[in-house]
């Protein structure tokens, strides 16, 4: 199968859009159907705790975007590739930073975000919003996931064994 090169800036600028496309325009179009809860001439204390949950949300989507940023450098930035086989899966596993901790970190970052919208603007708009997106990505990651087993069999395996789909305790971890 071939690979094709996708320079550096090229890649961060189309990852970059979708990721402001689905964790900021999106939610931000969404508040606007709806009312805003606890606001009054601004947002009310509550609101205010919308704003440590986004930003949570986006450190993890970073700290995985290094992650994988890692993985395309190590290929020479060759990691574009049409498989209809694989469309959602790379040619990589990732396994360390925030992928020793979820198996998910980019959804995860997803999910967090959007509840930081909803608490920050809330809209009850956005947190059904909240909920389909988390509804779909409870479906898409098994489908991934299934890709992700063909793929790398043993690897995936003994990775899945330890490292819990969203959050949780790594399994196989001591208690200290």
């Amino acid at each position: 199968m071939r690979r094709y090169r996708t320079p550096p800036l090229l890649a961060a600028t189309l990852v970059t859009l979708v990721y402001a496309t689905v964790d900021i325009a999106a939610p931000l179009a969404l508040s606007t159907l709806t009312p805003r809860a606890g606001w009054n001439d601004g947002p009310s204390a509550r609101n205010l705790v919308g704003i440590p949950t986004l930003a949570a949300g986006v450190g993890t989507i970073l700290w995985s975007a290094v992650s994988h940023a890692a993985e395309w450098r190590e290929r020479d930035w060759r990691v574009l590739k049409l498989d209809p086989d694989h469309l959602l899966t790379p040619e990589y596993l990732v396994t360390d930073g925030p992928y020793r901790h979820s198996r998910n970190p980019l959804y995860l970052g997803d999910i967090v975000m959007w509840a930081g919208w909803a608490i920050l603007l809330g809209s009850r708009a956005v947190a059904l919003g909240l909920a389909v997106l988390t509804l779909g990505l409870q479906v898409g990651v098994r489908l991934e996931e299934r890709g992700l087993a063909r793929q790398f069999g043993d690897q995936w395996k003994t990775y899945t064994s330890t490292v819990p789909r969203f959050i949780g305790r790594r399994r196989g971890d001591e208690a200290t």
